[in-house]
């Protein structure tokens, strides 16, 4: 089967209909759901990797698990300031802080870097059919401790036609809580990737993203969620994020990653200058990663004036979010 669209909503939607419409019945460890098999997944933009429909929008713990990943990290702590409940996914008892065992950053971005030998390889051999991050290990299988097995098996990188394009394979994929975030963290990967290459060859392109997935479900108890994106909210307004620009990638890429470790650890000390970073796909994300922190803290009118500074739909969108929450704590 083969779903193509040209945006990360559009894209969920018909998703969502053939597995509702089309979907076998089965019983797994975690529970009923319906399953759709050998499923090709074609996201023709790949840059349209934020939804803005109410229940699928997933911003923060999208980003969150983004820098969990370039940062090569494996700590549930690190996580967890972004999905609170993240231990529950995977089993993993209150207080129990050992390494996340399943955790795809270290496997990428360690000290086994993954990601730099395949842009290395890249750039002195574009055409090679070698540029494949391995996630999924053959040590997976024989581990004393099931918990948090890889879904992901394979990231494979393919410059054609002057354009970088990438094919992940998985062996599992739920397709309501994780197909949200493996393609906004994938594509983004994809994007970075792309702006490494675009360093030394400014002709090339961003390409096609597509997701290869075994088995791709949806659980019996988020049918209701499911429904609601299918027929209370419909087909979404089409919307992309800014791309990155080469140019600035290593000096922004550097400060955004720091801005994160302080505000996730709580250790910034001084107000952040938006504009020390050049790119205007990365101050968006440093402005989501500011709103994040200063919603936490209640602060609405430093909220209003992040806001001032963003362009982009979906971001405004959890921007206003934020606002609405804080007013309506104000108002109890």
């Amino acid at each position: 089967m083969i779903i193509k669209e040209d945006s990360l909503d559009d894209l969920l939607n018909s998703t969502f209909s053939q597995i509702v419409n089309c979907g076998d019945e089965v019983e797994s460890s975690k529970g009923g759901n319906n399953e759709i098999r050998n499923v090709q997944l074609i996201l023709t933009n790949p840059r349209a990797r934020l939804s803005i429909s109410e229940s699928r929008s997933k911003l923060i713990s999208c980003i969150g698990e983004f820098f969990w990943y370039v940062n090569g990290s494996d700590s549930i702590e690190f996580i967890e300031y972004y999905i609170s409940n993240y231990r529950d996914f995977i089993d993993y008892k209150q207080g129990e802080n050992a390494p996340v065992l399943g955790a795809y950053g270290s496997r990428m971005f360690g000290i086994k870097n993954q990601f730099k030998a395949i842009k290395d390889l890249l750039k002195r051999k574009p055409e090679t059919r070698r540029a494949v991050i391995s996630i999924y290990d053959k040590e997976d299988l024989f581990r004393d401790d099931s918990r948090d097995i890889p879904c992901t098996c394979s990231l494979q990188f393919f410059v054609r036609d002057n354009a970088l394009h990438l094919t992940t394979i998985m062996r599992s994929n739920d397709a309501t809580k994780g197909l949200i975030h493996d393609l906004f963290s994938f594509t983004l990967i994809q994007e970075l990737m792309w702006a490494e290459l675009a360093k030394d060859n400014e002709a090339l392109e961003l390409g096609i993203y597509t997701h290869f997935v075994g088995s791709l479900h949806i659980y019996h108890e988020d049918k209701t969620t499911v429904d609601n994106f299918l027929y209370i909210e419909g087909w979404q307004n089409k919307a992309e994020m800014e791309p990155i620009n080469p140019s600035y990638l290593e000096n922004d890429f550097n400060i955004i990653k720091e801005l994160e470790e302080k505000l996730r650890t709580q250790s910034l000390q001084d107000d952040f200058d938006i504009h020390s970073i050049k790119d205007i796909f990365w101050q968006e994300i440093a402005i989501i990663l500011l709103s994040y922190s200063y919603a936490k803290q209640g602060r609405q009118s430093e909220l209003k004036e992040l806001r001032d500074l963003c362009r982009s739909d979906p971001i405004l969108y959890f921007l206003d979010k934020k606002i609405n929450e804080i007013n309506r704590k104000n108002f109890k």
